[in-house]
């Protein structure tokens, strides 16, 4: 009798066991990762631009004259005056064929070429070599924005700068989050003579091109909730190539430069595979929570947006899990800029037509160009018949500063023109001392 309950206790503990067993299999079995692939239009204008900047390249490398000269032009990432008319004459001329040659694609399809391979922009596997030529490009063509506004070719300096907006759609069309923020320097790079010079830009021609401008972009620009979808499938990637082995945790401590493991043990389960099951189903769940919430966000205006708080508990969510906090702050402000320069050119028009200021944004009939992407308000806007008007969004701090500019990008408002456009002494020079409220006429 003894002998049965010890068997039937062994059946049990064994029955149990198994089902246990069982349940944990099903636990740790990851679901099917299954990605989009790529797709790219014939004639695709992002190879096309690939190939201007490995050409640019090849000619540089033979030439060091040129290097010498773009050093100095864009020593820390700004046009300085640090070299002769003849040399910025000599690089301008070099360059030219290459600024005439990306504008032929403008008008043809592109969609940013990568793949969802996490190894991609890493050093071994990079493909992104065109980043920095398409910067410099870019930085070129705004040396040309800055001559043309000098001569007085106002039109012409407002069409170049509408090209690079162009350019930089094109260049993150359908990319991850390095291709927009590719594209963002170069839309800062292009607006900054433009919004230097805007106090002087007052030929109808070039106004209405400013307005054109800012309208071709609301209908151009890359949403971001596109952008994050792609980054979301480039994080996925990950977990695909390490369920089915063609990645392995070291090949993701070689690729961060750092341990993934707190100690010699937990890096040997680690690179074993011993682990591996555990840590990437949790870790999975926790990186599809985020991008749920994210994408949820994003699909909210601008301006009624709470990025969720990327805060991982997992070594490999650490990895995967892009924060996207400061590129929507990034978007929105972009997004700001290039309204007010169209706004700020339309109320020029208005009164070069109407002999007075418009009463009001609204007047100017301007649709989604008026709308402050921070607040989901028109933009700030007041008339004085002595100083022009005022025109400013309240930007990043969500405060009215009364058309302040501030040093710090957290603070003060975000208005058409950059604190270069003002004069030496009205400049800001620190939090506390902002400029003075900058008027326009």
């Amino acid at each position: 009798m003894r002998r049965k309950a010890l068997l039937w206790g062994l059946l049990v503990f064994v029955a149990v066991g198994i089902i246990c067993a069982g349940v944990w299999r099903q636990q740790q079995r990851m679901p099917a990762i299954v990605i989009p692939p790529r797709q790219y239009p014939p004639n695709n204008a992002y190879d096309a631009y690939k190939q201007i900047a490995q050409m640019w390249r090849d000619q540089q490398r033979q030439d060091r004259r040129l290097q010498e000269i773009e050093r100095r032009l864009f020593d820390r990432g700004a046009p300085v005056q640090q070299v002769s008319p003849e040399d910025r004459a000599y690089y301008l001329q070099k360059m030219r064929p290459f600024l005439e040659a990306y504008r032929a694609h403008l008008n043809h399809p592109s969609v940013a070429v990568y793949e969802y391979d996490w190894r991609w922009p890493f050093p071994e596997f990079a493909d992104f070599p065109e980043f920095a030529d398409f910067r410099e490009l870019a930085l070129t063509e705004s040396l040309t924005i800055r001559d043309a506004l000098a001569a007085g070719r106002a039109r012409e300096a407002v069409q170049r700068a509408s090209d690079l907006t162009r350019f930089a759609a094109q260049v993150r069309s359908d990319g991850i989050v390095i291709h927009y923020l590719v594209g963002s320097a170069i839309i800062h790079i292009g607006l900054a003579p433009i919004r230097e010079g805007l106090p002087q830009i007052q030929s109808p021609d070039a106004l209405d091109a400013l307005v054109e401008l800012a309208q071709r972009y609301e209908g151009q620009r890359a949403p971001l909730r596109q952008i994050a979808q792609n980054e979301y499938y480039f994080g996925l990637s990950v977990y695909r190539d390490l369920q089915t082995g063609k990645l392995t945790p070291r090949d993701l401590e070689a690729y961060s430069g750092s341990p993934l493991g707190g100690n010699f043990f937990e890096e040997w389960l680690l690179n074993s595979g011993i682990t591996i099951r555990w840590s990437l189903r949790p870790s999975l769940e926790e990186f599809q929570n985020y991008y749920d919430a994210l994408f949820a966000e994003l699909e909210k205006p601008f301006w009624a947006r709470t990025p969720p708080r990327a805060a991982p508990r997992h070594w490999l969510s650490n990895i995967t899990m892009s924060v996207l906090d400061q590129t929507i702050l990034r978007e929105m402000t972009e997004v700001a800029t290039v309204r007010l320069l169209g706004c700020a050119a339309a109320i020029r028009r208005w009164r070069q037509q109407h002999g007075a200021y418009p009463p009001s944004l609204e007047a100017l009939q301007l649709g989604e160009l008026m709308i402050d992407p921070f607040t989901g308000k028109p933009f700030v806007y007041r008339v004085d018949a002595r100083r022009g008007f005022l025109l400013y969004s309240v930007g990043e701090n969500r405060l009215d500063d009364g058309g302040r500019l501030s040093p710090d990008s957290h603070a003060g408002d975000l208005l058409p023109v950059s604190e270069d456009a003002l004069p030496e002494k009205q400049r800001p020079r620190n939090t506390r001392l902002p400029s003075a409220p900058v008027w326009l006429r």
